[in-house]
């Protein structure tokens, strides 16, 4: 009997079917990461717009994304899991070729539309996957952390390879994207045909129609307690990708752009690294216990950057270091929570709505500058350890 939850042995009991998930996500994810961060200078260098219209566009496409996987979660119960996998990754792949026709920033705006909603339901389902075919509870909560543990390699590799990638021929990166997400969805497609019929006859229960479904997800007080510890765990730490670099470039320090590359690449790999061997040290305490210093983790970070002169590398190296691992533990237990408070019949639907936490992620740099319009760097900083504090406080309500 394996007894340990983070270990090499228990990872290969889990199905081929999630050991396909596991593995496609670590190509899309890298993927997606080749073509996202880069969007905003292709907005900037072939349309000419503003930041302020280039992230409210990028803003909308995320906060769509987040609201089209509450209808599709809820698809993916009424009609399967196989369909909707599908439907997200031709989404997707169609989006990507998309952008190699754009002649307009309308038809840029639908592809960046389409690679959101897409990847947020290709994402999501597949989330709801892992706990259809893995009944062990813990090799679950080990499959959830590798999904993570892979959205975050690629998330590190993606950019490196877009970037070497873009400096030659773009409709070859943005071809390659859409073979990827093509291969994935047909693959899965494939190897779910036998085993998804065998997993609809044993659900509990029929699936509602959307509102009824919708209005009992939300009824549900410890999850949507979680869904806004998760919104506003994302709120806050989004704020290390888009507001901590305007911060910098405001300072006086001499070279911002090294110095945030610095602390972005000190912060991926510090997550690729350190996140099993950290979880294996914390896997004797409950996810309630594991939560709450991940929380107060961050808490610690967002102090640390507002206390830090931006002149001194060292402080905003350990703020970067507190939020890394604080990140590492928080992010995955919120997916294992929603995975043990679904009923089985709306699996699908939980983890659809629970995908509103991007809304934190869209709505994090629009608080950002605003605060660092009005009062500053610092007391932005505070504001963020205070919603830090607040999660930790209700998340004592929505965690088992």
């Amino acid at each position: 009997m394996i007894e340990r939850t983070f270990s090499w042995a228990r990872y290969a009991t889990l199905p081929r079917e999630i050991h396909v998930v596991l593995f496609g996500t670590l190509l899309t994810r890298s993927a997606f990461f080749m073509i996202w961060p880069f969007l905003a200078i292709f907005l900037y260098q072939d349309y000419h717009l503003g930041a302020t219209l280039i992230g409210t566009l990028l803003a909308v496409a995320m906060v769509g994304g987040a609201l089209s996987s509450i209808y599709t979660g809820w698809l993916s119960d009424r009609f399967g899991r196989r369909r909707l996998i599908l439907a997200g990754a031709l989404l997707s792949a169609l989006s990507f070729l998309l952008f190699i026709e754009a002649g307009s920033v309308f038809w840029f705006g639908v592809a960046v539309a389409g690679v959101s909603i897409g990847c947020s339901l290709l994402e999501s389902t597949c989330k709801v996957l892992i706990g259809d075919y893995v009944e062990d509870l813990q090799s679950r909560e080990l499959a959830l952390y590798a999904n993570y543990f892979l959205v975050n390699v690629g998330g590190s590799i993606g950019p490196l390879i877009g970037m070497l990638l873009l400096s030659s021929v773009r409709s070859l990166v943005f071809a390659v994207c859409a073979l990827v997400y093509t291969v994935f969805g047909l693959l899965l497609w494939r190897l779910l045909r036998d085993k998804e019929a065998r997993v609809q006859r044993h659900a509990s229960a029929p699936t509602p129609n959307f509102l009824v479904a919708f209005g009992a997800v939300l009824k549900h007080r410890r999850f949507t307690l979680l869904m806004l510890c998760n919104t506003v765990a994302a709120f806050v730490y989004a704020s290390f990708d888009s507001t901590l670099p305007q911060y910098l470039a405001r300072s006086e320090v001499q070279d911002p752009v090294t110095l945030l590359v610095i602390l972005i690449t000190l912060n991926s790999l510090i997550v690729v690294f350190t996140q099993f061997p950290l979880l294996r040290l914390l896997e004797v305490y409950s996810t309630r216990c594991r939560l709450f210093w991940g929380m107060a983790l961050m808490l610690a970070s967002q102090l640390v950057f507002a206390g830090s002169p931006v002149t001194l590398f060292w402080g905003l190296a350990l703020a970067t270091l507190l939020l890394s691992v604080g990140e590492l533990i928080v992010f995955p237990i919120f997916s294992i929570e929603v995975d043990r408070l679904a009923q089985e019949s709306l699996r699908g639907t939980y983890f659809g709505v629970s995908s509103l936490y991007r809304v934190g992620i869209a709505l994090s740099p629009i608080y950002g500058g605003g605060m660092l319009d009005l009062v500053g760097g610092q007391w932005m900083f505070i504001g963020l350890a205070a919603l830090c504090g607040l999660v930790m406080v209700v998340q004592n309500y929505a965690v088992r």
